[in-house]
């Protein structure tokens, strides 16, 4: 009797078990085709920009339309951004009702991105009847909420389902959202909806675990009764499918026939003490005995039902493997009918290939009673068919039997085979495979999926336009270069307000779409239809497209889509691997490049300083002698040369100053168009007359900051490599305009901000440089050109102002092909002022002026070469070799000193910090600093602070002395 209990304990879990899938299958098919209509009404609502864009009228034939076919639904309709259900399904015009406080509107409003979402079970205003609801938000272009639209579920759909099983009086079953909230309750009770199923066994215990099972227990802490709880969740949905059955349901005829069984005993007993009572009443217990045979059969009756009714094949066959009996679910998965499978064996069954392995397996079941293991079978039309085969030994009437339960696992071999084809992909991706193998490796995945499905995967170009590559092996070569340059429209429709995105697009015959009919290598090739899906990066950049193509006019079905959405996810990631490598190899290319540039330049300005402060002396000594000889003397000529060779270093040093950032600007706001139509004539007569001047300059003013001379100077050195890059005739194109810089510009491109810049394009069509050259056009020194005709500074001086203005230059340039230069500065906030030209100091001259003047300069040199060239004008003059013997002189000479004349980069202190330290003793005191370095502590990316006095070495006698009488004045 225990074991008897425990049988038809047994047989209510396995039919809870399969009322729970085929009740999470049922409800999952009438979910997946709402949301699909939902889907749909979204991306028409989309496609026709949006609702607030649709009349009332069109929106209820989109609902109307959607809405036709599926019974599962009492209604769709949209609520708009207000919370105001604006049109439904059906009636029209349709009742303005106020749904604001219903959870689907609260939800939808403040989750946006959320996507799909299930509602508690109320009364609808609408039609007054217990449904939930199925919502998806409407999502404005600028990504704000503007409404939903959802599907009404009528519960009593589910009443049809919970009425057409057996579950007993008491049975029950439910769809419970994954959060606890119920849906479904049948049979219908009210105070079901507000339980909280969070505190069941099956949400506590059982569902964390499994997404489907079977046990034990109480269904939720109101219901306490003992229960067969069966549960399914619904793979694509929040959703629980729930069968509760009564144990006492299927109980009641084994305590019958236990109290049966007891009052037979009861009455043997008593027969031997009555006799004649025990045959009076024979024909009594004959009766009884004849009920409970056919309570038997009835129950054995029933169980071959659900045997039947089971979704795994039940198979019992002799130890020879004979079939006795199967069930229809084995008819279905062979396509043989009972009478044709019984009497087989079951090696008829499998394929020859797994004969060994399923004997082997058979003979484990009867050595040890039971076994699991894996067969292959072959249907009556010759498809293939894995499955598993959980079986065990039985006795019956004394004779040895195999109980098998099959279940076919199709679906998870085929799983399986595609998740280590992901994986072994996955893996390759991880250790650097290239992106074409890659690619060749997905488009083989998904053919040998797909058999007979040729595939390719298109990249697109930088704007995302236009097709420049393909990978499809499988495809005629003459297809595959038809393809390049083809717009992505061809593949995928566009979508979303600006018309760059896109999404999958189904041609079901190629021949009669608009995008592929007049496109004839398709014809050619045999294809019919194409079906693509679009490859998008993270950040929803078109990648590309992965397009199935088949030889005949269809849509493709679900596994078919599965497959297509598979290798865009794939092809989306090595795609992206591929691109951030080449972008960080070129950013770091970039960045070297940038750190040589500056090392040079602090080299460069380092230089520049000790050579200035050797000039100084060349320059002023030479143009003394020059003063004291006479016109005709000939050693006139020779001093003068000495003078020339000394103004062509200074030139040179300045360029170095330039290259390495450390000259002295003067930055203000300038017109870019003005300075260069001024300089026109300038660059007009610098280039020889067979290379024609193009200006082209945007509207109006370009107004930046930068020093005037320094741009002038940044025209000429371009122009110069120009010429030198011309054989010949040809044209030079000098350009302004106004850019803005985005941030995907800026963090390409190391050491620019994003932001508006002016822009200076200078073009020449001249022979072009190599990636070779163009690498190393910036450094100082280098240059293409012969020995003796260069110094290969021009282009590492335009740098060095460019970047000194804070500004940015990118040179574009190929062998034959010419060579652009664009120059990014900064724009000016403020108009350009109308400047004067500067008086010549040189000729300003002046009576010499008496005076103390202190000369503090640690050069020898130039310490000596000042001295004298005061002396000579008049002045008295105190000489300080270093700080500490300055400020020795002045406490000597007090109020006697009338200017201070100081270098700035000295032992102890710097001359800025002597003035300072004089200045408190001698209030009056007035400065001149003299350097030949412009990276002084007045001195602020370049631009002298406002009332600093500084004279840069090398300078002339005239300039230093003029120089001197304005700081007396």
């Amino acid at each position: 009797m225990v074991s008897e209990r425990h049988a038809i304990i047994g047989a209510a879990e396995k039919q809870s078990e399969g009322y729970a899938r085929a009740l999470g299958e049922h409800a999952g098919s009438a979910f997946a085709e709402a949301d699909r209509a939902l889907q749909d009404i979204v991306g028409e609502i989309e496609q026709r920009g949006g609702v607030d864009r649709v009349d009332r009228l069109t929106l209820f034939r989109i609902i109307r339309r959607q809405g036709s076919d599926t019974p599962q639904l009492g209604a769709l309709f949209i609520v708009d951004r207000n919370g105001t259900m604006t049109v439904n399904s059906l009636e029209f015009p349709s009742r303005q009702i106020n749904v604001a406080d219903r959870e689907y509107y609260l939800f939808n409003r403040d989750a946006t991105h959320a996507g799909l979402f299930f509602s508690r079970p109320l009364v609808s205003r609408l039609s007054n009847r217990w449904r939930f609801t199925m919502t998806r938000p409407l999502v404005a272009a600028d990504g704000s909420f503007s409404g939903l639209v959802a599907a009404a579920f009528e519960i009593d759909y589910f009443h049809r389902f919970y009425t057409s099983t057996s579950l007993g009086p008491r049975g029950k079953v439910l769809l419970v959202r994954t959060d606890g909230a119920p849906l479904v309750n049948e049979p219908f009770a009210q105070n079901a909806y507000t339980t909280d199923f969070r505190q069941s066994d099956l949400f506590r215990r059982y569902l964390p675990h499994a997404p489907a099972g079977t046990f034990r227990g109480y269904q939720s802490p109101r219901d306490t009764s003992p229960r067969i709880i069966s549960y399914h969740r619904i793979s694509r949905f929040p959703v629980v499918a729930v069968v509760s059955l009564h144990q006492n349901d299927f109980l009641d005829s084994w305590r019958q026939k236990a109290v049966l069984q007891t009052t037979v005993l009861a009455g043997l007993s008593l027969a031997i003490l009555l006799l004649m009572h025990l045959l009076l009443n024979h024909l009594d217990r004959l009766q009884a005995a004849q009920k409970s045979l056919r309570e038997e059969q009835e129950q054995v009756r029933l169980k071959a039902a659900q045997v039947d009714a089971a979704n795994d094949a039940i198979l019992l066959t002799d130890r020879e493997g004979r079939l006795l009996h199967v069930n229809t679910t084995l008819c279905h998965m062979t396509g043989y009918t009972q009478g044709e499978l019984l009497g087989k064996n079951l090696r008829d069954l499998q394929t020859p290939e797994c004969v060994a392995s399923a004997a082997a397996g058979a003979a484990t079941v009867l050595e040890r009673g039971e076994a699991v293991f894996e067969s292959v079978y072959r249907a009556k039309g010759g498809t293939v068919l894995p499955v598993e085969i959980h079986a065990r030994t039985m006795t019956d009437a004394g004779r040895s039997l195999v109980l098998s339960i099959v279940r076919d696992i199709s679906e998870r071999k085929r799983n399986d085979l595609r998740e280590h084809a992901r994986l072994r992909i996955l893996e390759e991706m991880a250790t650097g495979v290239g992106l074409a193998e890659l690619l060749l490796h997905i488009v083989g995945f998904v053919e040998q999926e797909c058999r007979g499905i040729p595939c390719s995967i298109l990249l697109l170009d930088e704007d995302g336009q236009q097709v420049h590559q393909g990978v499809a092996p499988s495809l005629p070569e003459f297809y595959n270069r038809a393809v390049e340059g083809r717009r992505a429209g061809q593949w995928l429709l566009p979508g979303g307000t600006d018309g760059r995105r896109y999404r999958r697009m189904i041609v079901e015959d190629v021949g009669v779409h608009p995008s592929w009919r007049d496109f004839q290598p398709a014809r050619e090739a045999g294809l019919r239809a194409c079906w693509a899906e679009p490859v998008l990066s993270s950040e929803d950049e078109l990648l590309g497209a992965v397009a199935l193509y088949c030889r005949e006019p269809r849509t493709p079905d679900r596994f078919e889509i599965q497959m297509i959405e598979t290798a865009a996810h794939l092809a989306s990631i090595a795609i992206g691997r591929f691109r951030v490598e080449e972008r960080r190899n070129h950013l770091e290319v970039q960045l070297r490049h940038v750190q040589k540039i500056e090392a040079i330049g602090q080299l460069a300005g380092g230089i520049a300083h000790d050579f200035n402060n050797l000039l100084t002396p060349i320059l002023v000594y030479a143009e003394m002698m020059r003063n004291k000889l006479a016109s005709d003397d000939p050693l006139r000529s020779k001093v003068q040369g000495i003078i020339s060779a000394a103004c062509k270093a200074r030139d040179l040093t300045q360029q170095l100053l330039s290259f390495g950032r450390k000259q002295m600007l003067t930055i203000q706001p300038v017109d870019l168009n003005g300075i260069i139509g001024t300089f026109q004539d300038i660059l007009r007569r610098t280039i020889r007359e067979s290379i024609a001047i193009k200006i082209r300059l945007a509207p109006g003013t370009v107004a930046i900051l930068a020093d005037r001379g320094q741009i002038e100077q940044v025209l000429l050195n371009l122009a110069v490599n120009a010429q030198d890059a011309i054989t010949g005739n040809g044209t030079i194109t000098v350009e302004t305009g106004h850019v803005v810089l985005d941030n995907e510009y800026a963090r390409l491109h190391p050491g620019m901000r994003p932001g508006p810049y002016a822009l200076l394009a200078f073009s020449d069509n001249g022979c072009g440089m190599d990636d070779e050259t163009l690498v190393h056009i910036f450094e100082p020194f280098f240059t293409t050109k012969q020995v003796g005709h260069g110094t290969g500074l021009g282009l590492a001086t335009v740098y060095g102002i460019i970047k000194q203005h804070e500004g940015y230059i990118t040179v574009r340039s190929g062998r034959g092909e010419g060579t652009t230069f664009c120059l990014y500065l900064p724009l000016s906030r403020h108009e350009p002022a109308i400047t004067e030209p500067e008086p010549d100091v040189a000729a300003a001259g002046g009576a010499p002026g008496g005076g103390n003047i202190m000369v503090v300069e640690d050069n020898d040199m130039v310490r000596e070469m000042a001295v004298e060239l005061l002396e000579s004008a008049g002045y008295r003059v105190l000489v300080a070799g270093h700080p500490a013997a300055a400020r020795e002189l002045a406490r000597r000479n007090g109020a006697a000193i009338d200017l201070l004349v100081t270098d700035v980069v000295m032992p102890e202190m710097n001359g800025k910090d002597l003035y300072g330290y004089l200045h408190e003793s001698l209030p009056e005191l007035r400065v001149l600093y003299i350097s030949g370095y412009a990276n002084e502590p007045f001195v602020h990316d370049g631009t002298l602070e406002e009332g600093i006095d500084f004279l840069q070495k090398p300078f002339t006698a005239e300039r230093f002395l003029e120089r001197v009488r304005q700081a007396l004045r």
